[in-house]
């Protein structure tokens, strides 16, 4: 497959899947289960369902395209391998990711609840009701934070390695995952921002580690919070 196809195709194929997972937003609702009173659930329930053929063909296109590769990092990888710098995130040369794995989720966590905390601030939640949603809270911060991490992340580091400079598969990532997040929470300019931001920081985990441990694992403590908020803004 000449060089140039195989640069362009894993973009193409993942611009087509983020494409389809906004269609989805919109079929969701219509699918026809009904899991809770809460309408939030009910609605991230039939997405759910809906986005697991998505993730696997976006799994089965990655192996197509680059084996060798795929064998590498569809694993958790070397939790501790040696990151490059980055200052913007206060990584420095020769920071392990299990320190900047932990920091990052510490620090992105934090300010994605401070973000939160405003929006509910507004709504006056009843957190009681966190117990009884929270088994399907945790269950769809699972899922889909690693669906989104196999679609927007594996997709495109592990055809891309070898063929790009590691920055420039970074910021393809961080693109790809950024657009769709216009209609996520947040949303707008602010949400494609922040999600871009932290697209690229998580192909950087998934480059140097070889594996998407802390990429899921920094995504679905993200996730676990919005989902948490938007179920609080539902009850």
């Amino acid at each position: 497959m000449p060089l140039a196809i195989k640069t362009i195709l894993p973009i193409l194929l993942t611009t087509a899947f983020a494409v389809g997972l906004l269609f989805l937003l919109q079929f969701s609702g219509k699918l026809g289960f009904v899991i809770s009173d809460n309408n939030y659930l009910t609605k991230q329930f039939n997405y759910q369902i809906l986005l697991l053929p998505i993730i696997a063909i976006s799994i089965l296109t990655t192996y197509l395209l680059n084996k060798q590769n795929f064998k590498t990092y569809f694993s958790f990888g070397h939790i501790s391998a040696v990151g490059q710098e980055l200052k913007l995130f206060g990584i420095k040369q020769g920071d392990t990711w299990t320190k900047t794995g932990l920091s990052l989720c510490v620090v992105i966590s934090l300010i994605t609840a401070i973000f939160l905390y405003f929006q509910l601030k507004q709504t006056n939640p009843n957190w009681a009701s966190l117990q009884s949603g929270i088994f399907w809270i945790v269950l769809f911060s699972l899922t889909n934070s690693f669906g989104e991490e196999m679609i927007f992340r594996l997709s495109i580091v592990s055809p891309l390695s070898g063929q790009l400079a590691p920055t420039t598969i970074f910021f393809i990532s961080a693109v790809l995952f950024g657009i769709p997040h216009f209609a996520g929470m947040p949303n707008g300019i602010i949400g494609v921002t922040m999600a871009g931001i932290l697209g690229f920081v998580l192909a950087k985990s998934m480059y140097e580690t070889n594996g998407f441990f802390w990429a899921w694992t920094i995504h679905f403590l993200q996730d676990f919070l919005i989902i948490g908020a938007l179920y609080l803004m539902n009850e």
